[in-house]
């Protein structure tokens, strides 16, 4: 009897589960600066710059407690520019990116957030031939948090993303390689699509 019970409660927990559950594609514009957090000599900090996110999502709510627990699986393709010896230099990274935001609905919005996980895939940088990948950390984690909302099939998120891990430790200045701390802080403005 008690298996019975418990087997129902776990069937209907499950289905109810399911049934808010919500996968879809997504595009986002980034907004990302190579952040140096300690100071040296030659290099310095430029603007921030655009680039773009490509993925999926997928949107399940956790019953009961009214939390809904949203993973995304992006490609990332950003830029950011130093400027080594009064020289601006671009460098471009192509990442994956795994964030896990968990969130709840205020009225119509939606707030979240959580960690997120970054594999980069390839790095270049503008004055140097081929790809300096080597150079950077294959992993790092940061964090993500900002507000959304859902309109029809449509859903709108601004987030924040900041690292909670450095990126880099060194930039090659003329043969000399500098220590630096160099962290990826990014605005996101992404839109998804829920295909069910």
């Amino acid at each position: 009897m008690k298996k019975g019970l418990i087997i129902l409660l776990l069937m209907v927990i499950g289905s109810g589960a399911f049934a808010q559950f919500s996968l879809g594609p997504r595009v986002a514009l980034v907004n990302s600066k190579l952040s140096l957090k300690d100071e040296v000599t030659n290099l310095a900090e430029s603007d921030a710059e655009f680039g773009y996110q490509f993925g999926l999502f997928l949107r399940f709510k956790v019953p009961i407690v009214g939390l809904y627990v949203q993973p995304e699986v992006l490609f990332s393709q950003t830029e950011s520019v130093l400027s080594i010896s009064n020289q601006d230099v671009n460098f471009d990274f192509n990442k994956i990116d795994v964030p896990v935001m968990i969130g709840t609905k205020i009225g119509p919005l939606r707030i979240n957030a959580g960690p997120s996980f970054s594999f980069l895939t390839s790095a270049e940088r503008s004055d140097v031939l081929g790809d300096v990948k080597e150079n950077y950390k294959s992993t790092t984690v940061g964090y993500q948090a900002g507000l959304g909302f859902d309109l029809l099939k449509f859903v709108v998120d601004v987030k924040y993303e900041g690292s909670l891990s450095s990126f880099g430790d060194s930039v090659n200045i003329a043969g000399t390689n500098v220590n630096t701390d160099q962290r990826i802080n990014q605005w996101v403005l992404a839109l998804g699509f829920k295909l069910f």
